[in-house]
């Protein structure tokens, strides 16, 4: 994201292709991987013969003996519980003779059993194993690449690791020699036949005749021109036409909104493409959005912090465009939270406060401070309540222009309208009645619940075919007000999130406090807690700021009105993933 792809024409980036060239490449890259894979592999083996041979390496005959044998003589090895091990070794004396020699391999004290390599005739080999039965003796397989003294095994072994070390790493340099330029080939490449691959789809897309090929292809209006005059070069062997879509046919949406807001774009799309002809609603989103992210991030030290270094990436390098919005639309939110910080005397918790060298400056930011969520939490709930009922009315009047606009000005009154009148009339009435309006706004409040509630029932089981059922249908849509009731309260959680930063905030700013009287080292301790602590806080508070505004928006404003059904202008370009292709290479 941030090294910076290098720009180019696409008619650079084909100059740079090769195919044989790269064909060459990769096919002796592969072989390297080939062959450094089987050397990898050989070593694993070698190793682990390399730890069977420690075992083995006490055993003072051949390990021939105990793979293939000779003519006569075989050998085996046992490992048997060590209070057995006495009994076993006079037991095998005793069915052998002495055409069995018997040697016991010291082992550690602790071991729980015993190990005995054993050379006996083959012709005693079903004797011995009944001995070994008789004792529960365990045999150790040795493994057949082991033909000489273990002595001499070992030392080949590992002369043979050495040596497909130093493969290994032989190979290794070879690859790591090639691999910017071989990396920087397979980018090139990549670029190139993904935009080939691309135009070629956009070909195929077609419909072929025996002599032409039809493309139906949306263009933007506003680029209609450019696109005429593209074609317009090659008069001699096309035909270029502007023709209306079919009836019910859907065109795709491309979402065009002020400088300002269209960094929220991407959130809309992730959320789905506005159908074509409907609202767009980011632009709708953006203040709230915005709003709510500084209240929950809610410290004016944080937000610089954080503005800071995304501004510091914003100028330093050249970001690929949804990445750039993204940070555009976070530095924005920071500004917000520097704003609100402001007014609630937040910065980096409460260390004007709480550190003696700043309190200069405390006299100064306590002019300007209008809030106090953490000695007033009431008061900043109602706010956070306040902008939740207005965000939800907002998605209502959308709601109520898109019908109305699209010509279903029954539905706009109906649907809309009677829930706008309904809950204004409850609230105004509650305002009222709780003594934060005038008295005489009691009865204005009542007469507009009561009108909105009447259009509510009278219009809401409409689709209904009895009168019954669209009598009960109405006056069961009246219960859905619980379901505003349950979104407006929602909005607390701007409460909670500004107190949560400001709290924690706070206790680091009390540790740093405590830390600083220790003698000698206090002054360190506390400069790094407060680093510290308060690049935690942001690292964790700056994610709640980021999704439960976003959370606002998904399920309490967008289900008012957002119609998400459409699909988004894709059109056909020369975008590349390694490189940044310049606008000269959509001329070409």
């Amino acid at each position: 994201m941030l090294s910076g792809a290098p720009a180019r024409t696409f008619g650079e980036l084909a100059a740079k292709i090769d195919e044989q060239k790269f064909a060459k490449l990769t096919s002796s890259m592969r072989e390297a991987e080939r062959e450094l894979t089987e050397t990898r592999a050989e070593l694993s083996r070698l190793k682990g013969l390399q730890t069977q041979i420690v075992l083995l390496e006490k055993i003072k005959y051949p390990l021939e003996f105990f793979t293939t044998g000779t003519e006569s003589v075989a050998g085996a090895i046992y490992g048997v519980q060590k209070n057995s091990a006495a009994a076993m070794r006079a037991k095998i004396s005793e069915t052998l003779g002495d055409l069995a020699e018997i040697q016991e391999i010291p082992g550690a004290e602790k071991d729980p059993s015993t190990v005995f390599a054993v050379l006996y005739r083959k012709s005693d080999s079903d004797r011995l194993l009944e001995v070994a039965s008789e004792f529960g003796a365990a045999r150790i397989e040795v493994p057949k690449d082991f033909t000489l003294t273990s002595a001499e095994e070992k030392e080949r072994i590992n002369g043979q690791i050495a040596a497909c070390e130093a493969k290994e790493n032989d190979i290794a340099e070879r690859l790591t020699a090639r691999a910017d330029s071989a990396l920087e080939a397979a980018r090139e490449h990549c670029d190139y036949w993904s935009i080939v691959s691309r135009r070629l789809e956009a070909m195929e897309s077609g419909e072929p005749t025996d002599d032409v090929l039809i493309w139906d292809l949306w263009t933007p209006r506003t680029e209609l021109q450019k696109v005429s005059a593209a074609v317009a070069r090659y008069e001699a062997y096309t035909e270029f036409a502007e023709v209306e879509p079919d009836d019910g046919e859907e065109p795709p949406s491309l979402l065009r909104n002020p400088s300002w807001s269209a960094c929220l774009e991407p959130l809309t799309i992730m959320y789905g493409t506005p159908t074509y002809g409907k609202i767009d609603p980011t632009t709708h989103m953006a203040p709230f959005f915005f709003l709510f992210m500084g209240i929950c991030f809610g410290d004016a030290g944080y937000g610089l912090v954080v503005a800071a270094i995304l501004g510091y990436f914003l100028i330093r390098y050249q970001l690929p465009p949804t990445l750039r919005k993204f940070f555009v639309m976070m530095v924005a939110g920071m500004m917000v939270a520097v704003a609100f910080g402001a007014i609630t005397v937040s910065w980096f918790g409460d260390s004007l406060t709480v550190f003696p060298f700043l309190s200069g400056v405390a006299p100064v930011a306590s002019k300007i401070q209008l809030l106090n969520p953490m000695g007033d939490p009431i008061t900043m709930l109602t706010i956070s309540l306040v902008l939740g009922f207005v965000q939800i009315l907002y998605g209502l009047l959308l709601a109520f222009y898109q019908n109305w606009k699209a010509g279903d000005k029954f539905a706009a009154c109906a649907d809309q309208g009677g829930w706008i009148l309904l809950l204004c009339g409850l609230v105004l009435f509650g305002c009222a009645a709780g003594g934060y309006a005038p008295g005489s706004m009691l009865l204005p409040g009542k007469v507009v619940s009561i009108l909105g509630a009447v259009v509510l029932v009278a219009t809401q089981g409409r689709e209904k075919p009895s009168l019954f059922g669209k009598l009960f249908s109405g006056v069961m849509s009246l219960y859905n007000v619980t379901g505003y009731l349950g979104d407006v309260l929602s909005y607390s959680r701007l409460l909670a999130l500004g107190l949560g930063s400001a709290a924690v905030g706070m206790v680091i700013n009390l540790l740093a406090g405590l830390v600083s009287g220790v003698p000698y080292v206090g002054i360190v301790l506390a400069v790094l807690l407060f680093v510290l602590g308060h690049l935690f806080s942001i690292a964790v508070n700056i994610l709640g700021a980021f999704i439960h505004p976003l959370r606002l928006q998904y399920v309490e404003f967008f289900g008012k009105f957002y119609d998400a059904s459409g699909r988004n202008f894709s059109p056909l370009n020369n975008a590349a993933q390694y490189s940044r292709i310049t606008e000269e290479s959509s001329a070409s």
